[in-house]
């Protein structure tokens, strides 16, 4: 008999133990927003929409995204980013996805900055961590849809995947670091149209199959207007050697008048590409 009252008063207190320890538990989990939510780091509360939580953010705030897709594509900067610093991040590229202006871009704005993204419009510095921003899958041509984030003063883009071609970046910097850009078919990754600085830290690039291209060093938005600069750092470039590609950095300067595109190149990784005649680089050519 004294050895069966033992075990149940040791088997108590197991009970015991064991609902103190899942109490913290049971708290956080009663406390623990929706995978979808929006937050606003170091505030308590959660946002069900971006748009409001963009609205109470004040600038220099960092915004937690959950998983799901997002974008600001539609409403006006004046109330929700104008004038502010942002940063914004996800909860990995795999999971959290932002979408870079409309889905379908409108044909009729085609070769225009119309069907661009003016929800940054008058931005600080914005900044996308942890995610994928997609783009438009559009066409090479002059006839494609110019793709982007309009008028952000400078953009920084960390850990991310880029999906699609895109044009517009920030009007004074455009930063990507550790980013995997995946560029659509017949098409680059992206122009340096609207930037004077643009920075591409440890990328990696993949454009192989079906005339996928890399960095179109051109603009006719800025050109004639300043120099351009292009840091390419430390990235790695997965392309073709087949004579219809382009290398890495495909140049044309031909409209820059008395200004110039500089081009610094540090330590590129490997970089599979077609070799240009001129330069005999894979790296930069004016093909």
């Amino acid at each position: 008999m004294k050895q069966k009252s033992q075990n149940r008063f040791l088997a108590a207190l197991l009970a015991v133990a064991m609902m103190l320890q899942m109490l913290p538990m049971l708290a956080f989990a009663d406390d623990a927003p929706d995978a979808h939510a929006v937050k606003i780091d170091g505030k308590e509360g959660s946002y069900a929409k971006l748009e409001d939580a963009v609205r109470a953010a004040k600038s220099d705030d960092t915004i937690i995204l959950g998983e799901g897709n997002y974008t600001l594509y539609g409403i006006k900067s004046d109330d929700t980013t104008k004038g502010k610093n942002l940063t914004f991040v996800g909860q990995g590229p795999d999971v959290t996805a932002w979408n870079i202006g409309a889905e379908v871009p409108n044909p009729e704005y085609y070769g225009t900055e119309y069907n661009g993204d003016y929800s940054f419009d008058g931005a600080g510095k914005i900044t996308f961590k942890n995610m994928t921003l997609r783009s438009d899958d559009a066409n090479d041509g002059n006839d494609a849809p110019y793709l982007g984030f309009i008028r952000a003063d400078r953009t920084v883009v960390d850990n991310c995947v880029i999906n699609g071609r895109t044009h517009y970046w920030g009007y004074t910097s455009a930063v990507f670091t550790d980013t995997i850009f995946n560029t659509p078919e017949n098409d680059y990754a992206l122009w340096t149209y609207s930037s004077p600085t643009m920075e591409f830290d440890n990328c990696t690039f993949n454009t192989k199959g079906a005339k996928r291209k890399v960095i179109n060093v051109y603009t006719d938005f800025s050109a004639g207007k300043h120099d351009i600069t292009v840091n390419f750092n430390n990235c790695t470039v997965n392309s073709s050697t087949f004579f219809l590609y382009k290398q890495a950095l495909n140049i044309n300067d031909s409209n820059m008048g008395s200004y110039k595109y500089i081009i610094n190149i540090n330590d590129p990784q490997t970089v599979t590409a077609v070799r240009d005649t001129t330069t005999c680089s894979q790296v930069f050519g004016f093909g």
